[in-house]
């Protein structure tokens, strides 16, 4: 009895998981080669927004006033010490909340870059607690002509953030 020869090729299933694979490939590699930065934009807003949230919780579990300074590439946290000297948090290092992608930049507006959270949880403009500020940050791209990636809402008589 004679068998018949094996024909070359590949089976159906072989073809079918390089599909997959070559497609999973395409989806995280193009929008990379496009210059999509709404991925990066997400990461850094969300570091934003923890930053914040964390300013916050410091300035009220300590009970002193703590400043986030909000620059294009990170919100530093500094907290207020003795005579009004403002002293890097420990733990907390100035490069925690920052981007290193130089097409992203975060921006309060034409309102102060520098907020103040209050020990009684208020978001300020000023040390002594006399301005109150609520507003929104964008996280912003320098493709696409400026893309707003996301608007971070601060509602600063709560301290509440998002």
């Amino acid at each position: 009895m004679t068998r018949p020869a094996r024909r070359g090729g590949f089976t159906i299933v072989e073809l079918v998981v390089v599909m997959i694979i070559i497609a999973a490939l395409a989806a995280i590699g193009i929008p990379r080669l496009t210059g999509d930065k709404s991925a990066e934009a997400a990461v850094f807003g969300d570091q934003v927004v923890s930053g914040l949230r964390r300013a916050q919780k410091i300035a009220m579990g300590h009970r002193r006033v703590v400043s986030a300074n909000v620059g294009p590439k990170a919100v530093v946290l500094r907290v207020n010490g003795s005579n009004n000297g403002w002293i890097a948090l420990n733990g907390v290092g100035d490069d925690d909340y920052a981007t290193s992608d130089s097409a992203l930049t975060v921006t309060t507006g034409s309102l102060p870059a520098t907020l103040y959270f209050q020990p009684d949880g208020r978001i300020t403009t000023d040390i002594g607690g006399a301005a109150g500020w609520a507003g929104s940050l964008s996280v912003t791209g320098a493709v696409n002509g400026g893309t707003t990636f996301r608007t971070i809402t601060v509602q600063g008589a709560t301290g509440y953030v998002e």
